[in-house]
């Protein structure tokens, strides 16, 4: 149960990973919804996609760094 809780702690990197891919994925679907028509849709989809391409990004970097 302790290791479940260590590996849920964020560090300070994957704050930073987090935080910019949030922007990226916001920021692009705000363009991508101007473009569309749907802002809202888009907006909440690339806060998404965001949010989990940034978890992938930091596991990544986690098992290159370990392994």
């Amino acid at each position: 149960m302790v290791k479940f809780l260590e590996k849920m702690i964020l560090s300070d990197k994957d704050y930073e990973y987090l935080t910019k891919g949030i922007a990226i994925g916001v920021g692009t679907g705000v363009l991508i919804g101007t473009i569309i028509g749907n802002v809202t849709l888009t907006f909440a989809a690339g806060g998404v996609i965001g949010i989990l391409s940034a978890f992938i990004y930091s596991i990544y970097k986690r098992r290159r760094v370990n392994g």
